[in-house]
């Protein structure tokens, strides 16, 4: 017997080291099982049941295992009950640790870091540029270049054969600030990366490195010459019955496939990370979604959102667009956020909040408005109304994203072709006024983004920068620039606090744009490319 039971060792073992080596491959039904402990619970008390409460059974020991099948078959209906709740027990609980510390009436959003390429847009030019039989674009992602959000496209292997047999050949960015094609290719390849197949697949590896937890959304990070995929991902507080995420940290994979395994506390001193998106957006709607978890416990929550809906919000995604919120938005202050527009439950569609998360931090405030607003849905059937004669069968309105001009709310609203190529029409909806503006040339739509007016004239003057110097006069600071052979005069009072960081960070030989109206700095920018 022993003899038998020693031969049966190297097979498990065996059978035991090939699930190891393979559990990437089934890293979605353990976490659909570790996220969900009850579900477990359920299975084993099933089975447990089926076991004592068998015909054979009860006829050898009948009044021992009728007992023991009834006390099976009660814990097996206390877990079902348990398990219909641990949706709301999970929410509440990330209520909890997430909730706005700080509620304003205005946020000061950066004028001249605005999304005003669509993704679809941005898809189109960046794949038309593809030159290579064997290559194509994976899924466009927002990330941040030179401290500028913009389009990311891994450049991936085509078909399922060259996914085996090649490398990722490097990454597209495409700038999103601006309706024009402009695009910075960097052909590194890279040995581990999304679309490869087999063992140089991303998932594969970073599963490998931690396999507990979820993958948030892959971005490219170009950063000292070299491409790093940064993935940040959420794990799960275990609760017995439930899981609550959280933040678990980053991983970042480098170009000769070296995964770093980073914890949040050391994703944020990370010199590579700074200013970089790395608190993961899929745990941000996660956490939107539960801020209608603000009761107390459980059972009151549960009997508001099934009969009373107090405060109950909905998050706001435009159908059919592909481009769910959050947005990633940049402050005046430089700081990053997720931004997500909710609406009150219901047939209503103004707007009842916009929540932000910190996208470094996680640190969570919400914008709140005395007065009634338009919400996202119906901006875009306002725009609609107001071009009556366009061919809305060739076209779509597509990305209303929150903007705030001199302290009040538009929805910026991009309208381009159903095959995405191109921008047609740039619209503004004045969430309270209901006004408006619609803008087929970019120079007015930044003058507009600027004063929140029409009809502001911005010069250009572009160009090396000579010279840079600043003297202190009344208290204030003054700089003198010189771009080629032009000489400019700023003042801090009259500049906003990005502006003033942008000539902090200006250096000679830099080739800038200086947008001036009325003789005043409005905007700087450094040459964009690579």
């Amino acid at each position: 017997m022993k003899k038998e039971i020693l031969k049966l060792f190297p097979p498990i073992g065996i059978f035991i080291l090939i699930l190891w080596f393979s559990r990437p491959w089934f890293h979605g039904i353990v976490m659909s099982l570790y996220r969900n402990p009850s579900i477990i619970y359920l299975i084993l008390t099933l089975l447990l049941l089926a076991k004592y409460s068998s015909k054979k059974r009860l006829e050898e020991y009948n009044r021992k295992n009728i007992t023991i099948s009834g006390i099976f078959a009660l814990m097996l209906l206390l877990l079902i009950f348990v398990s219909v709740l641990t949706g709301a027990l999970s929410n509440t609980a990330l209520y909890k640790e997430h909730h706005p510390t700080q509620v304003s009436k205005e946020l000061e959003l950066s004028s001249s870091k605005i999304r005003i390429l669509p993704k679809l847009t941005a898809y189109r030019y960046a794949v038309d540029t593809i030159e290579y039989a064997r290559y194509t674009l994976g899924s466009s992602h927002l990330t941040i270049r030179d401290g500028t959000p913009v389009w990311g496209f891994f450049i991936i292997p085509d078909g399922a054969w060259n996914a085996i047999r090649l490398k990722d050949k490097g990454v597209l960015f495409v700038e999103m600030n601006t309706t024009q094609a402009k695009m910075a290719r960097m052909e590194n390849e890279l040995q581990v990366g999304p679309g490869m197949q087999i063992f140089d697949n991303l998932e594969w590896n970073l599963y490998k490195k931690h396999y507990l937890i979820d993958l948030d959304v892959p971005r490219a990070l170009y950063y000292d010459g070299k491409i790093y995929i940064v993935v940040p991902y959420i794990s799960y507080s275990f609760r017995v019955f439930y899981t609550v995420p959280k933040w678990g940290g980053v991983l970042i994979v480098d170009e000769d496939g070296n995964v770093e395994d980073l914890t949040p506390e050391e994703a944020l001193k990370d010199e590579r990370l700074k200013d970089f998106p790395i608190f993961p957006e899929l745990l941000t709607r996660r956490i939107i979604y539960a801020q209608n978890y603000w009761k107390e416990n459980v059972f009151s929550n549960i009997k508001n959102l099934w009969l009373h809906h107090e405060s109950q919000i909905e998050l706001i995604d435009v159908s059919g667009q592909g481009n769910r919120q959050p947005f990633l938005v940049i402050a005046n202050d430089g700081r990053e956020y997720w931004m997500i527009a909710v609406e009150p439950y219901g047939r209503a569609h103004g707007l009842a909040a916009i929540y932000l998360i910190n996208a470094q931090s996680g640190e969570m405030s919400q914008v709140k408005f005395e007065t009634p607003l338009t919400g996202p849905v119906k901006a875009i059937d306002y725009v609609k109304k107001a071009l009556p004669t366009f061919d809305w069968s060739q076209f779509m309105a597509v990305e209303p994203i929150p903007i705030f001009l001199n302290g009040k709310l538009w929805w910026r609203i991009a309208i381009i072709p159903q095959s995405g190529s191109g921008v047609a029409k740039i619209a503004f909806v004045n969430a309270e006024t209901k006004e408006v503006e619609i803008f087929e040339n970019e120079d007015d739509v930044r003058a507009f983004l600027l004063y929140g007016q029409i009809g502001a004239k911005v010069e250009e003057v572009s160009g090396t920068v000579r010279g840079i110097y600043s003297y202190i006069k009344d208290g204030n600071t003054h700089w003198i620039l010189i771009v080629d052979n032009r000489t400019l005069y700023l003042s801090a009072d009259q500049l906003n606090n990005e502006l003033i960081f942008k000539v902090l960070n200006l250096k000679e030989g830099e080739n800038v744009t200086i947008k001036m109206s009325e003789g005043r700095v409005v905007e700087i920018e450094k040459s964009w490319g690579g």
